[in-house]
């Protein structure tokens, strides 16, 4: 008897023993992230507590906006706070947290008399429940009393990315925080939420991004958040508020058309008005045919008929111009803004009132757009690469030359010079983007280079599927420079981004680059000058 007790409290012994080894990782991740110093103050993440503390110390009826990024890029709040006489809050910042956290987030904050805007990217992803869990603890670092907003069925995601998040906040404790020199840094919003980092211009190669296509058609809505958005709407309504469904800005040349193969293709320049000359195309706005509007209201429909509240406006409205863009196809610039909250405010003034009023004036439109008219059809091989010039007259890499098939390392040039027989001169233009799929097929290849002085602004989806490209190698400013959406979709396994010390901190924190796997973003102590002698 005694010998059965004395092996049972051994047992208990081992298992309770068991237990605290397994666990003391656990409790010293939970602790590293919790109990240490915020570090993520300045990124793009960091404003999401200063958003939250603004929506639930707000005071009175108030219009909430509820969205993602191009909610923080596309309202100008003051605008409307005039108009409507009560506070106005930017409740969007990125698509990286899903709509759902934005959604749980602000819920409780809202009460009777506010008015809600749900303005989510057209986009399966934020269409959807989709839920970044590492994102999330990245953006609830200076706040970690925002966890009680979060539902438990994102328990398992949060718990999943502590390991590494845990680890990265250690890595910036130990090197020191991230701190963009961008328009991505939590320094550029002001108290209401907005954006306010100057942007005159669209800084896109091409003036949209191809990688991340605005399609028309009702599969874009999961239904399981269709359903999600209505319970949300349900009982906020219940509660004595009013919600409202606001389209986002859209880029015309994103918006697609369906081929005779099913796939979904931008329809670009045919998505605008245009006058063309002999050696320039002058864009004066947009132009939709009947097809694309025929989507447009379909998918209006759809929306007006699924979702319990009503929509501000139709599609076609908010479907714009590129030289309303900045660095996406949602992502509006100052002029955008000025347009984009006038048009809603409008609309939302008259849903309002019961009245056909205005009191907004739309503003003027901004100048037309010229594009010079190039030779874009014509592949030039120049070295160890092939290229084809753009909208924007720069050169997009298209793939290896017969040279650079037997390379194993090639270097993206800053510029090349071709001679452009449409134009009958020579040019001499930036390389400024990787297009989709550029790589597929290289057998010998096993790294890209792209050097310090480098203007790239995109690399496009696929880029490296199929391709023995093993790694890439980044040394240039992170600065208007875009991962395209899939852009390491098909890559080879165990695919690394190597980024130099001196850019790394901006990379990891960067709208794009930011969400790719810290496994795979790592950082090089090698240096540009490491390959200067593979530079023709």
């Amino acid at each position: 008897m005694k010998n059965e007790t004395r092996s049972r409290l051994f047992r208990v012994f081992v298992t309770v023993f068991a237990l605290l080894l397994f666990c003391s990782p656990l409790v010293f991740l939970v602790g590293s992230f919790l109990w240490t110093k915020p570090v993520y103050r300045h990124t793009f993440y960091g404003e999401l507590d200063d958003k939250y503390d603004a929506l639930y110390s707000a005071e009175g009826e108030k219009i909430v906006v509820v969205g993602g990024s191009s909610v923080a890029f596309g309202y100008d709040s003051q605008t409307l706070s005039d108009l409507f006489g009560r506070p106005v809050v930017n409740f969007g910042l990125y698509a990286a947290l899903g709509t759902k956290l934005m959604l749980d987030l602000s819920e409780d904050a809202i009460g009777e008399g506010d008015v809600v805007l749900l303005a989510p990217e057209l986009d399966a992803q934020t269409l959807s429940l989709y839920f970044n869990g590492a994102a999330t603890l990245r953006a609830i670092d200076e706040k970690p009393a925002m966890l009680a907003g979060i539902r438990r069925e994102n328990y398992p995601s949060l718990f999943g990315s502590l390991w590494s998040v845990a680890g990265e906040k250690l890595r910036y404790l130990k090197n020191g925080a991230p701190d963009p020199a961008s328009v991505y840094n939590s320094r550029n919003f002001n108290a209401a939420g907005d954006l306010v980092y100057p942007r005159e211009t669209n800084a896109m190669d091409g003036y949209y991004d191809p990688t991340t296509p605005i399609i028309p058609d009702e599969s874009t809505v999961s239904p399981d958040f269709l359903d999600y958005l209505n319970a949300y709407i349900d009982r906020v309504e219940k509660r004595g508020a009013k919600v409202y469904f606001a389209f986002c800005p859209m880029n015309a040349m994103a918006l697609t058309a369906r081929d005779e193969n099913g796939e979904e293709i931008p329809l670009a320049l045919d998505a605008l008005k245009t006058e063309v000359g002999e050696t320039t195309l002058t864009v004066t706005g947009v132009s939709l045919d009947a097809t694309a509007v025929s989507r447009c209201e379909a998918f209006e429909a759809f929306l007006a008929q699924n979702l319990h509240c009503a929509l501000l406006g139709r599609m076609t409205d908010f479907v714009y111009p590129p030289n309303y863009f900045f660095d996406t196809n949602f992502h509006l610039n100052d002029t955008g803004v000025e347009w984009h909250t006038r048009g809603i405010g409008n609309l939302l003034y008259r849903a309002e009132t019961g009245t056909d009023e205005t009191p907004l004036p739309r503003m003027a439109r901004l100048p037309d757009l010229t594009v010079p008219l190039g030779d874009m059809e014509t592949v030039y091989s120049v070295g160890d690469l092939r290229y084809r010039l753009t909208y924007s007259e720069t050169f997009s890499v298209v793939g290896l030359s017969d040279a650079g098939e037997g390379r194993e390392t090639v270097v993206l040039p800053p510029s090349i010079t071709v001679y452009d027989a449409k134009l009958d001169r020579e040019l001499t233009r930036p390389v400024a983007s990787i297009s989709s799929e550029a790589f597929s097929g290289a057998t010998r290849l096993q790294r890209v280079v792209i050097g310090d002085e480098s203007r790239m602004g995109l690399i496009g989806t696929r880029a490296f599927a199929g391709s023995s490209v093993s790694e890439l190698y980044l040394f240039c400013p992170v600065r208007d420079f875009t991962a395209g959406k899939d852009m390491l979709g098909g890559a080879r396994a165990g695919f690394k981004i190597r980024v130099g010390s001196a850019v790394y901190s901006d990379y990891a924190a960067d709208y794009s680059w930011g969400e790719i796997s810290s496994d795979v973003l790592v950082r090089t102590d090698k240096t540009f000058s490491d390959f200067t002698d593979l530079v023709d």
